[in-house]
This record gives structure tokens, C-alpha cells and sequence, in this order.
């Protein structure tokens, strides 16, 4: 598996760990529909995350995931949280910048995403945060010597 876009080359790694069964990202510059056309909209406020579902893997390989994740050391803390899903097997990860799970509360009082709330009290985040995911692959690709 190959991801194109820059922001989601951390799946095509995170896909080198283990098989995916399913996975996601925020895309920076989307293609989106407009009128009959599709053109790129800019998403940078929005802060960067990967989601994904390992097929089979091991609580080594997602602890030593874990560590790179959160060890690394650039110019955003970022997080890596895992969610059972209900009634079905499997658990949803996601790594993302820390700062959103720290602003869950105050975003749904405004009936808003973390990310929306995010783009608009802290709109600088996102940008920086793209910029240091490049950092953040490039970290976990050498902690699996990929």
C-alpha cells in the first residue's frame, strides 16, 4: 500500500508494521466538489491525523508504535489512542497531535470537533503540525527499521 499525499505517507509505514484492514488521514489539500469541477480546498487549519485498523498485530509492535509516537520530539507533542469499537472486533488507532484530545471538552460546550475548535482558538497549529508529520514518519520508519 501506497499513499500519495505527503500527509498520509505515515500509513504507507504504519502499513510495513502490520496488514490494514482499514485506514484514514485528513488530507491537507482535498480535491472537492464545486459546481461540476473538483478543485483542491485548502484544509491546512485543520490538524493532521491517521486512523487506521491492524488486521492482526501484536501489543509489541503497538507498544513500540506507541513510544515512537509519543518519544518523538519536534515541534508538536503527538498522540497515539486506540478505540474498541463496539459490537465488533478490532481497535480503531489514531495518531494525531495531542492538543486534540486536550480540547475534547471545551469543543463539544461550542457543539464543535476538536479539529474545528483547533482551526479556530489555535489555526497555526495545523500548519506547523503538516509540517512536522514529515519529522514524525521519517522517526517511526527508523525506530522499525523500515
Amino acid at each position: 500500500m501506497t499513499v500519495e499525499n505527503e500527509e498520509g505517507h505515515l500509513l504507507t509505514v504504519i502499513a510495513e508494521i502490520g496488514v490494514l484492514e482499514w485506514q484514514k488521514y485528513q488530507q491537507r489539500f482535498p480535491k472537492v466538489r464545486v459546481g461540476n469541477e473538483m478543485q483542491r480546498e485548502d484544509h491546512s487549519a485543520l490538524p493532521p491525523f491517521i486512523a487506521f485498523r491492524f488486521e492482526c498485530i501484536s501489543n509489541v509492535d503497538i507498544d513500540k508504535l506507541k513510544v515512537a509516537v509519543e518519544g518523538y520530539r519536534g515541534r508538536v507533542a503527538w498522540s497515539l489512542v486506540g478505540r474498541s469499537r463496539e459490537g465488533l472486533p478490532g481497535i480503531n488507532w489514531m495518531i494525531a497531535p495531542s492538543r486534540l484530545w486536550g480540547v475534547d471538552e471545551c469543543a463539544l460546550q461550542v457543539n464543535m470537533t476538536a479539529a474545528v475548535y483547533l482551526s479556530i482558538h489555535e489555526p497555526l497549529l495545523g500548519p506547523v503540525a503538516y509540517e512536522d508529520l514529515i519529522g514524525l514518519t521519517e522517526y517511526v520508519r527508523s525506530v522499525f527499521d523500515l
